[in-house]
């Protein structure tokens, strides 16, 4: 399953990290892990190299992890609607896949 966890400081978002595997299907054919990755690519590249965010971005294999984080306080207000706007995304395609995706929101 993947996991897709948002930070908040009250009502901004801050970061968010996505971790694992949908299972969907076969790797490599799995459309759920392409539609994510496709999705978190999208916004990770939004922030860092067309809005230059204060944002730090980390990528593992294994296990499979994405963290995007500001890095400091964002007075534009853009990374907190990139975040909402990733967060909503993924919202949708887990009502649509409850078994193999899962999104979450923590204060921080």
């Amino acid at each position: 399953m993947i996991s897709a966890h948002f930070f908040l400081a009250g009502e901004q978002y801050t970061g968010c990290e996505i971790t694992g595997h949908a299972d969907y299907s076969e790797e490599g054919t799995d459309v759920i892990c392409a539609y994510v990755s496709a999705a978190v690519q999208t916004v990770a590249n939004l922030m860092t190299e067309i809005f230059r965010l204060p944002v730090s971005a980390e990528e593992t294999e294994e296990p499979a992890r994405v963290s995007l984080r500001l890095s400091e306080k964002d007075d534009s207000g853009n990374a907190h609607r990139l975040f909402a706007g990733l967060a909503l995304q993924l919202g949708e395609l887990s009502k649509a896949f409850p078994a193999n995706i899962q999104v979450t929101h923590m204060e921080v």
